[in-house]
């Protein structure tokens, strides 16, 4: 915002006396200049704040794609589950088919919902993280957008480790920029050992599948259940927990 001042109007001049218009200049100056520092000087620096929480500790939810068939969300919503992850599209190209009917029903019931992408190793990030903002809407009161980041039902990497790693940050970014939320990587300790451990990532929440007990990663969501039933969805369905 710019400051401005009002002009003199030389028609009408009703200046008072110079040594009482002189004390009135320098009142004024003692208490406009500090006004006047604080509206057209630099601002000041943001606090940096403690970063809130992904999710209300203990928090219990599920993640579903076109895999787990029709939802019925009147159902679901009666489980005492809060949140749910929503596959979102694969790769370059690939659009799960339920997602935007799960997206929308679950925003209208009223879940924490979020995104995910499973990403392609053997792709190009930037264009996968083209294929994900086309798909999912910027909302934001939405979970921050996931990526899924497993050797199970991956791709041999299309070029050496730092490339790739380069890539997968790009993609990050990419998402970070669109969505104005760290993204969160959904890994296994396998793949975090492999490709994520020391190499930067440090700043995104981690949601660990172990399938055998709490993860021994420092985690936001901990997915402890491949083999979960749960009303409204048919067969097995992926069962999460937030951190405490």
């Amino acid at each position: 915002m710019k400051c401005h001042h009002d002009q003199h109007d030389p028609e009408r001049d009703t200046s008072p006396r110079p040594g009482a218009m002189n004390l009135r200049l320098r009142l004024l100056s003692v208490l406009v200049t500090p006004c006047l520092l604080a509206s057209c000087g630099p601002s000041a620096a943001p606090v940096d704040e403690a970063p809130r929480p992904l999710l209300a500790p203990g928090a219990e939810g599920i993640d579903l794609s076109h895999h787990n068939g029709a939802v019925d969300w009147p159902r679901l919503s009666t489980t005492g589950l809060s949140f749910v992850y929503l596959k979102a599209t694969e790769g370059e190209s690939h659009v799960d088919t339920r997602f935007q009917a799960n997206w929308q029903s679950a925003l209208r019931h009223h879940w924490q919902t979020g995104a995910y992408h499973f990403y392609l190793l053997c792709q190009d990030g930037r264009r996968q993280a083209a294929n994900f903002i086309r798909q999912v809407e910027v909302r934001s009161d939405a979970l921050p957008p996931a990526v899924d980041l497993e050797h199970a039902h991956n791709c041999a990497p299309r070029a050496g480790r730092a490339e790739t790693l380069a890539d997968l940050k790009l993609f990050l970014a990419e998402l970070e920029a669109e969505y104005r939320a760290v993204p969160v990587i959904y890994t296994t300790p396998a793949f975090h050992a492999e490709w994520l451990a020391g190499e930067g990532f440090d700043r995104h929440p981690l949601w660990v599948r172990s399938l055998e007990g709490p993860p021994g990663l420092p985690h936001a969501i901990w997915q402890y259940s491949m083999k979960g039933r749960v009303p409204g969805v048919t067969g097995n369905v992926d069962l999460n927990r937030a951190a405490d």
